[in-house]
């Protein structure tokens, strides 16, 4: 099969809008390349999947994987340490299928890093296009702190906070500052199930998730309601989120039904919406990226803000 390399026009019709200059040169850096899979690929993918939801032992999101995610960052921090290179700091989860999803089809990437630099087209466009102006940022679900990377380049003074559950999480951000990887930037350790209310946003702050709400199922309410009581500018999330997908096309039904085999998000954007309704939160955008993994479309974005009047 012939390869296939994605250009910004490409991303634009996903998008549905025209990018900036900034995201069109980060599209430029990234190698992008992938092949349209054949009938025997596709088959051989969808048993896979099927497979795995038939699998009695697949695991599930949860509060009982705080020592899998203890695990991963550490590995990535042992990495880290020997080499400086902030590639090692890329969670192993990314690239470990040939097999991704786009535009509703499988495709078969071909380019190294293709499935983590797909989501970084979509971070360098969420975070071009709101992150500039902020002075203090914070990411919940952090993990390797490689995405506080990706804010520095559009926001090269603002503060920096990095949240997560694994004490591993804060390692790796204490290496990277005094590497001079990441600098004005802060750790601490912060659980979804169980949020810390002592920690406060400054003035001018923006909160952000990428792909970490997806672990907490439907239990992401104190979450939201810690937001809403603290009031950032805003808050971004890039989750799965299957209000956007068809339950009538196979691969959409497919992703649906493994996020809730997984105990992934369910539910989010639709109370999002709730809250809307009874005017206690603003919702500025909420799109399908229509870029995803081999199991699930787990990219979408939903963009809102705390109405500042609510108690």
């Amino acid at each position: 099969m012939e390869n296939i390399s994605i250009k910004k026009d490409d991303f634009e019709k996903l998008f549905g809008e025209t990018l900036s200059d900034h995201v069109k040169n980060k599209i430029a850096e990234y190698d992008l390349r992938y092949a349209l899979v054949t009938e025997k690929e596709r088959e051989i993918a969808l048993i896979k999947i099927m497979e795995m939801l038939l699998n009695p032992l697949l695991t599930y999101a949860g509060p009982h994987r705080l020592k899998q995610w203890e695990k991963g960052w550490e590995e990535n921090l042992a990495e880290f340490k020997d080499t400086k290179k902030t590639d090692d700091i890329s969670p192993h989860y990314f690239g470990k299928y040939e097999i991704n999803r786009l535009n509703g089809n499988f495709i078969k990437a071909v380019s190294p890093n293709y499935e983590r630099n797909m989501v970084y087209v979509i971070l360098d466009y969420v975070f071009d296009k709101y992150l500039r102006n902020y002075d203090n940022i914070y990411e919940f679900g952090c993990g390797t702190g490689h995405m506080l990377i990706k804010v520095r380049e559009v926001n090269p003074t603002a503060n920096l906070f990095g949240l997560d559950w694994a004490t591993s999480s804060q390692k790796i951000l204490k290496q990277l500052t005094e590497t001079g990887i990441l600098n004005k930037t802060t750790s601490y350790h912060f659980d979804f199930f169980h949020p810390d209310h002592k920690i406060k946003f400054a003035k001018n702050s923006a909160v952000y998730t990428v792909m970490a709400l997806e672990q907490v199922g439907t239990k992401y309410k104190k979450f939201l309601s810690y937001l809403l009581k603290n009031k950032p500018e805003i808050c971004i999330h890039v989750e799965p989120m299957e209000e956007f997908l068809d339950e009538d096309k196979l691969l959409d039904n497919l992703s649906i039904t493994y996020e809730k085999k997984r105990n992934y998000l369910h539910g989010f954007l639709n109370y999002l919406r709730q809250l809307e309704s009874e005017g206690k939160i603003q919702i500025h955008e909420a799109k399908r990226s229509n870029i995803g993994s081999f199991f699930v479309e787990n990219s979408s974005i939903v963009v809102w803000s705390p109405k500042k009047y609510e108690k």
